[in-house]
């Protein structure tokens, strides 16, 4: 939601007709804590409190900061970060050949990829090794230390509740000490699973791909011919493959009834997916505390979301949408948050408020806009070359043509007209 409203306050602007329209080259915009400035698509710079963010020629280059840290990035490769400004931890990585730094212990590191290195706080892992990799290749995650071999066929993880070991595809075992121990040989052929934990005991195999069973305390599950044909059974749900993927049918707590590729329908939760002709025709919903939201797409042509409330809750009723987006691409959007809106074309990006693309690309190909701001309505055309807005009570109204070599601006009894960017009438003259 945040990133939401960050996203419409750039393109919303301070009002819906700025007095300097630089559109869409230049543009600043100052509300309560926030400010973003802009010389598009060459520099931005975004700031509210604690955060600050710069883009040159985005994506090219990033800098973006929050309290104390800096992190800067170089297209999709290059990437540095400085963190807690009583440390000297920081690291510096052209990915994915080089990574260096120091990590937070005060360590230096250094690797250059494929051939030797030492990496902290990389993919997960709390650090990592390797030599002349995949050859060789060591990994820690809290207490699980692993080893890996010509990378991924030979592998060993140690840790207090972990064991894990592999000689793919000819064995391996992965056992998890009070809950599980599973076994296979010549994957994916055989495979068995005991189930040691006191929620829900039992086991099982699976031999591809002739049967397989796998029974619980609290489920049964066959297979024939895994992985095509399947029935499962438990005092809450039941499954039937007949065969996967093309028909699975589910009830309890999860309800499925899919029929591939022509109709699919998914419910679990608070989540619910609908779609027909997989993928192009899909209908979600998600249930939160006291709304809903509603995602409708025609991949890759058209895309809505609607917030729904599901209850009565601080100014909003029960039934009442109080946001809505929709966007038919390449051509227009629209964009609604509570009494303030947006409709604007083109749409040449296909993914919703993107924020480097909205900070620095999206006004270079917005022919159009049209902005309600609490009733206050705004027209801008062809980059501001010309400008209308109209203000709720009628008693305001102004239009500009050509950036202000000619306008007109009614507030109340007061007329002004301007004319080779000079304004004229009403109580007092204004200059430029």
């Amino acid at each position: 939601m945040r990133r939401l409203l960050v996203s419409l306050a750039c393109v919303l602007s301070v009002s819906t007709f700025a007095q300097i329209d630089g559109d869409p080259l230049y543009a600043r915009v100052a509300e309560s804590n926030e400010t973003f400035y802009a010389w598009r698509p060459f520099y931005s710079h975004f700031t509210e409190p604690e955060r600050w963010r710069k883009d040159y020629l985005w994506p090219l280059y990033t800098q973006k900061g929050f309290k104390d840290e800096t992190y800067s990035r170089f297209l999709f490769f290059g990437h540095s970060a400085e963190f807690e400004a009583d440390t000297e931890r920081h690291r510096n990585w052209i990915f994915p050949f080089w990574f260096s730094g120091i990590n937070k212990e005060g360590e230096n590191y250094w690797a250059l990829f494929p051939i030797y290195g030492n990496l902290y706080e990389f993919m997960a892992r709390d650090e990592a090794s390797f030599v002349f990799f995949p050859a060789w290749y060591t990994s820690r995650i809290n207490d699980v230390e692993s080893w890996t071999v010509l990378w991924p066929l030979i592998s060993s993880a140690q840790g207090d509740k972990v064991d894990r070991f592999r000689v793919l595809p000819f064995y391996g075992h992965n056992r998890l000490k009070g809950e599980f121990e599973k076994t296979y040989y010549l994957w994916p052929l055989y495979s068995q699973v005991k189930y040691i934990n006191e929620r829900n005991p039992g086991g099982g195999f699976i031999l591809v791909p002739v049967y397989g069973r796998i029974k619980t305390e609290r489920a049964d599950n066959y297979w024939l011919i895994p992985p095509f044909f399947r029935y499962m059974s438990s005092d809450n749900q039941w499954i039937v493959h007949a065969p996967w993927p093309f028909i699975q049918l589910a009830d309890g707590e999860m309800h499925k009834r899919i029929f591939w590729p022509f109709y699919g329908k998914k419910s679990l939760g608070t989540q619910q997916r609908q779609y027909w002709l997989w993928p192009l025709f899909w209908n979600n919903k998600t249930t939160y505390t006291a709304h809903e939201q509603r995602r409708r797409k025609i991949i890759p042509f058209f895309y809505s979301q609607t917030d729904v409330m599901i209850e009565n809750s601080g100014p909003y009723v029960e039934g009442e949408a109080f946001t809505g987006y929709w966007k038919l691409w390449p051509l227009m959007s629209w964009d609604r948050i509570g009494d303030r809106s947006r409709f604007r074309m083109l749409e040449l990006w296909p993914f919703r408020n993107t924020p480097g693309i909205e900070r620095n690309w999206a006004p270079w190909w917005t022919l159009y806009r049209r902005v309600d701001d609490q009733g206050e309505i705004g027209h801008h055309v062809l980059w501001g070359l010309y400008r209308q807005v109209r203000h709720k009570d009628e008693e305001r109204f102004e239009w500009s043509l050509l950036k202000g070599l000619a306008g007109y601006k009614k507030e109340q009894d007061d007329r002004r007209y301007r004319f080779l960017f000079m304004w004229f009438g009403g109580d007092k003259e204004q200059e430029p």
